[in-house]
């Protein structure tokens, strides 16, 4: 058994061995809580400030300002967006523009947000939207690439109504049926599905 001379000396010999890599795991890890808690801090504050712009941003769409809708549109796109709320800003200028009539600057607008939103559920809502846009310049084809996508359950219906939309107005009736007939069965079903029967008799579908 050690003495208690010979003891110190060792912890003396452990210490300098190994006491820089405990005081650094020390500052490490205080640093790392410091720096979470700044981290949650900053998220906090982004997001009121993010909320309060998409709030004036819906206000001036309201009240069909389209500067101060443009204005701070793009102040969320730029300064703000690692928030959802950026991608909410291209949703609402993509709306202000199809208002207006203005197909390409919306198709634009939701092209970007389908980019930047990566699987989010704003991204399927993005495309969906986008394809919507794309039917109605009727560029169908561009549509149906757009929607060939693995959209999740909640918003399978809508994507189905929409290919359906996009090869009924290429003529495509059997694709239009059998696309129209998929949302129907989706789970949950398509938002209104009285109109959507109304395009499958249109198209002289049996029930």
């Amino acid at each position: 058994m050690d003495t208690d001379e010979e003891q110190v000396e060792k912890l003396k010999a452990w210490l300098k061995e190994n006491g820089l890599s405990i005081v650094f795991g020390i500052i490490i890890g205080v640093g790392g809580i410091g720096g979470y808690n700044y981290w949650n801090h900053w998220q906090e504050t982004t997001a009121a400030e993010a909320s309060r712009h998409f709030s004036q941003m819906i206000e001036a769409l309201e009240a069909k300002d389209d500067d101060t809708v443009q204005r701070q549109a793009e102040l969320l796109i730029d300064d703000y967006a690692s928030t959802d709320y950026a991608l909410m800003a291209q949703l609402a200028l993509a709306t202000n523009h199809v208002g207006n009539g203005e197909f390409d600057k919306a198709e634009l607008a939701l092209q970007q947000a389908v980019g930047i939103a990566a699987d989010k559920p704003l991204a399927y809502i993005a495309r969906t939207r986008l394809a919507a846009v794309q039917i109605q310049q009727e560029r169908y084809d561009q549509a149906l690439a757009t929607l060939a996508f693995e959209f999740p359950q909640e918003f399978s219906a809508r994507a189905d109504e929409l290919r359906g939309d996009a090869y009924a107005l290429q003529g495509k009736v059997a694709e239009a049926i059998a696309a129209y007939r998929k949302a129907q069965s989706s789970v949950p079903g398509p938002a209104n599905g009285e109109f959507l029967q109304q395009k499958l008799d249109d198209l002289g579908a049996r029930s």
